[in-house]
């Protein structure tokens, strides 16, 4: 029988380095691995969706849903023209009118056609796109201010300057421009402003300045004739004007002819 040496390595398969600086290297690849992975799975983790889809989709919802509260209050509302008209006529364009400086003829008058109207879309006599077409012709009819260009007619009149009869007949030129339908409220507004003055507690933000002066109202004349020039009124004064009679003819056209 042959004996075997003692010093025979038990497993001739395993190859033993030794090399203390292959081991240490070998356990930092392995740590370097490990922590390769680890990051990799926290980045995964981290790059999820979140709450962006959801804040997305709530989002969306909300914009429809407010789309749809916004139409079905636009028919509404639509659909109550004639209501609404009538509240604004009551509630503040007939007490404009009864504050306004319109002598007293003319007020009584407008108001009762203002009055008339009102008692027209209560009975049901005006559509809803005839009420709306009538407040939008009222609107642009400077009716509130033809009280201050009337205010501003009675203190030329009393005054004893050389320019008064020309200063008369602008303030008839822009009158009768009101009449051809070429001028509007908003024109009143650029030849008023100079005697007006901001006004938090009236209605239009806007009061006449009192006690009137000459050059305020000299200014206030040239800017009417400017406005009756462009409008092609003829250089002449005119006959009085019945307010009444255009604010009844304003709601006879916006009845059928509809608004602008």
């Amino acid at each position: 029988m042959t004996e075997q040496p003692d010093n025979q390595p038990e497993d001739q398969g395993t190859h033993v380095t030794g090399d203390p600086a292959d081991d240490a290297l070998s356990e930092k690849e392995a740590s370097r691995s490990v922590a390769c992975e680890s990051g990799e799975d926290l980045t995964n983790r981290q790059q999820g969706p979140g709450w962006l889809p959801a804040l997305m989709a709530m989002s969306l919802l909300a914009g429809m849903a407010g789309f749809i509260c916004c139409g079905v209050t636009t028919w509404v509302l639509y659909q109550k023209r004639t209501e609404l008209a009538v509240r604004t006529l009551e509630g503040a364009y007939i007490t404009e009118l009864e504050q306004s400086y319109l002598d007293p003829a003319t007020k009584r008058a407008v108001v009762d056609e203002v009055k008339e109207l009102i008692t027209g879309m209560e009975a049901g006599d005006y559509e809803n796109w005839q009420s709306a077409a009538i407040m939008q012709r009222l609107q642009r009819l400077p009716v509130v201010q033809w009280g201050d260009l009337q205010a501003i007619e009675l203190f030329i009149t009393k005054g004893n300057r050389a320019e008064k009869d020309e200063q008369l007949k602008e303030i008839s030129r822009l009158e009768q421009a009101v009449v051809d339908g070429s001028v509007t409220s908003f024109d009143f507004q650029d030849v008023l402003q100079p005697v007006h003055r901001a006004d938090p507690k009236s209605s239009s933000g806007f009061s006449l300045i009192l006690p009137l002066t000459a050059e305020p109202v000299a200014e206030v004349c040239l800017r009417a004739k400017l406005v009756a020039d462009r409008a092609k009124v003829a250089n002449r004064s005119f006959p009085k004007v019945d307010l009444a009679a255009v604010v009844r003819r304003e709601i006879s056209q916006g009845s059928t002819a509809g608004g602008f």
